[in-house]
């Protein structure tokens, strides 16, 4: 499975042909609602951290299969019955169904998020307040997925939403096939439930192939995407096509062993899958296909064991609450966790339970009395007016989330890492004696901790950061001195993109054309410490780099190492020494554990000292590797986090270090020219004499992708 968290929506598909009298609630089998039970109790458990129940993402397929199949049957009935079916009616059905509990959930989740969130969150929190609101927010999540800027970034309160995304991003085109295909069917001749079920059968299997696909390219994605989880919705539609042949034709005996295996498949899902399990891909064929065999046994008898014990009262209990006991239990859970770090699997437990409680006044006092209203159910135009109210008080309270977030602030001047030189006229720099001194421990900060998430290098608004499942070079990337023959390349991750600024810098000084070979969570490698994906993307840039032009002079390498090795670092960067290239390795900077860019922001301009961290010891890989090649080594932590402090600063003379994760602030970045480009003029790297680069050369902001 992705760096998602697995999170489920349970099907708000209930509705059935007996909602045409708005006056009376509709019948509803008892085994479905029992494995809507069974669906959002394992994604209950999950999320709260149960042990044991480390595949209970699985629910979502669950839901999913119940969804296809409850819609698709109520909309073949409609067909059945008069020969067509009415969009205007579904969509007025959908909107009285989900949208009240939905609009007060995503206020709840606004106002609670907006208060006890950390500031840093709210531009992603009002952004999925109206993503959600319009059911795109998997969208803006499967993004967010490989985005690699977001490393470390705290999970939104509203990913529950992406699956019902999903599901009305289908069904906005399922029903419109279905009328299509009437039309079509009655004009060929030909029977339009044949015709529809291989139409939808066509879908399924090129939606299921496209799954497995791109599950095994790339999983972080492929979770949040529509076009591989329709086959799950088609599976419970394709289910429904089949509904009186599964009453004619299935024994008692025959619906039993079905309905017990499927709940075994079921099970199967919950405790054997897990994080690392790619999903959905050909892995969620489990828990769909036993959803499928539930409710297929179900249609030919209710008496078996299985639609017994799913029928129970407390099982139907809390199937009916299911979509509002979804809808609340996120947000508790991870607006609780972000607010206090240290909530334990009894606090999660206890939040658990209190989304049970308010989805039974949710439903109580929100979702029947406008689900069953007379007046709304007997005229869709009043159902579809009040969901576009709702969801325009929801797309407004995303804007005001949106509006708190502060400027950025990077257009100031600032001295960041200049600011730690002993003596700026000094041959040789050197750390000062007091450092702590221009530790900055209160004030303004640039840029604002609030939002330093958005403070990364311009290169990003190019899309020249090659993301998760892609190999291809970007020959594009080109920077600096672009008219110029002499060529520095950047090769690494994001690490090294980081000191993209202090790069560009130079190069344009220096006449010097900047090409980009940066790669997500990558570094540039190969052999067994180095991820196939990654070795290949080298691969392809040193090929990129022996033609024509793009024959480097200099090659400035970096990466968040982990597990890498020297040897295996080395190796690349031998082939292109070995081509005449000097080889430069920067080394990677300290990781600080924590998002210290929150711990400031919700310090204000309090006590930042509270914010400090225990300096450690980068890997050593990448000064290894430097040595095997003998080449130009340039170590970046002194002017970080000096040697001989207790502890390492957030802020250094008024300029926050790091955005996200272990990287550092384009701001802080960009402080550090003057610092690299000395100790690349003393190695003969560059060409401009040591003394003539003064703490002046700090160059201006270029803006940001985000910011």
């Amino acid at each position: 499975m992705s760096g998602a968290p697995g999170v489920a929506a349970p099907a708000a598909a209930s509705e059935g042909p007996s909602e045409a009298k708005p006056a009376k609630k509709p019948h509803l089998r008892g085994d479905i609602e029992g494995l809507r039970a069974v669906a959002v109790g394992t994604v209950l458990l999950f999320h709260m951290g149960v042990p044991w129940v480390d595949g209970g993402f699985a629910g979502v397929d669950i839901f999913f299969v119940i969804s296809g199949f409850l819609i698709t049957s109520l909309l073949l009935r409609e067909a059945g019955r008069s020969g067509s079916i009415s969009i205007v009616d579904f969509y007025a059905r959908r909107a009285r169904r989900l949208l009240p509990a939905a609009s007060v959930v995503l206020l709840f989740t606004a106002v609670a998020g907006y208060l006890l969130m950390p500031p840093a969150g709210r531009g992603d929190l009002g952004t999925d307040v109206i993503t959600a609101t319009l059911y795109v927010i998997n969208w803006g999540l499967a993004f967010r997925a490989v985005d690699y800027l977001n490393e470390g970034a705290d999970v939104s309160p509203l990913q529950h939403y992406w699956s019902l995304s999903v599901e009305e991003q289908y069904y906005v085109f399922w029903p419109l096939i279905i009328l299509v295909g009437l039309v079509v069917a009655r004009r060929l001749g030909v029977r339009p439930m044949r015709m529809l079920f291989g139409v939808l059968a066509v879908v399924a299997a090129a939606s299921l192939a496209y799954s497995v696909v791109h599950t095994a390219a790339d999983p972080a994605t492929a979770y949040f995407y529509t076009t591989t989880r329709v086959w799950e919705l088609a599976i419970g539609a394709l289910t429904a096509f089949a509904v009186d042949r599964l009453r004619r034709t299935l024994s008692h005996t025959v619906a039993t062993v079905m309905a017990t295996v499927g709940l075994l498949m079921i099970a199967y899902s919950a405790l054997v899958f897990s994080k690392g399990t790619p999903w959905p891909g050909s892995a969620a064929l489990v828990p769909t296909v036993g959803t499928a065999l539930v409710i297929a046994a179900g249609c030919a008898s209710q008496t078996t064991i299985p639609a017994r014990l799913l029928s129970l009262k407390p099982m139907t209990w809390l199937g009916g609450l299911s979509y509002s006991v979804y809808l609340w239990h996120w947000p508790l859970i991870t607006i609780a966790a972000a607010r206090w770090p240290d909530i334990r699997i009894r606090h999660k437990i206890a939040l658990g339970l209190l989304s049970v409680v308010l989805a039974w006044v949710t439903k109580k006092l929100v979702e029947d009395p406008i689900r069953f209203n007379k007046g709304i159910s007997a005229q869709p135009r009043k159902a579809l007016t009040m969901g576009g109210v709702l969801m325009t008080v929801c797309v407004l309270a995303g804007f005001a989330v949106m509006r708190t977030v502060p400027d950025l602030g990077t257009t100031k001047d600032v001295e960041g890492a200049t600011a730690l030189v002993a003596d700026t006229s000094a041959s040789t720099w050197e750390v000062r004696s007091d450092p702590e001194s221009v530790f900055t421990t209160s004030g303004e900060l640039t840029p604002n901790p609030a939002v330093a998430t958005k403070d990364v290098p311009s290169y990003y608004d190019d899309d020249c950061q090659v993301l998760a499942g892609d190999t291809a070079v970007k020959t594009s990337c080109t920077y600096g001195d672009t008219g110029s023959d002499k060529v520095m390349a950047l090769v690494g991750d994001s690490k090294m993109g980081q000191w993209f600024p202090v790069f560009d810098e130079i190069a344009k000084r220096e006449g010097m054309r900047l090409d980009l070979y940066l790669k997500s969570a990558c570094a540039f490698g190969e052999g067994a410490s180095i991820k196939d994906e990654c070795a290949e993307f080298t691969g392809n840039a040193v090929t990129a780099m022996g033609e024509g032009d793009r024959t480097p002079d200099v090659v400035v390498s970096s990466a968040g190492t982990d597990d890498a090795k020297a040897a295996d670092l080395a190796a690349p960067l031998k082939t292109l020494q070995d081509g005449g290239a000097k080889v430069v390795v920067l080394a990677d900077n300290i990781h600080p554990g924590s998002e210290v860019y929150n711990c400031v922001a919700e310090a204000g301009d309090g006590d930042y000292a509270s914010c400090d961290f225990p300096r450690e010891d980068t890997d050593a890989s990448l000064g290894q590797a430097a040595d095997e090649l003998g080449a130009t080594f340039v170590p970046v932590d002194e002017w970080i986090c000096p040697e001989g402090v207790k502890e390492c600063p957030p802020a250094v003379a008024g300029t926050l270090v790091y955005r996200q994760g272990s990287h550092v602030t384009a701001t802080y970045a960009r402080t550090m020219t003057p610092i690299i480009w000395r100790q690349l003029s003393a190695a003969k790297v560059t060409s401009t004499p040591v003394a003539d680069i003064t703490v002046d050369d700090i160059p201006a902001p270029t803006g940001s992708a985000k910011g």
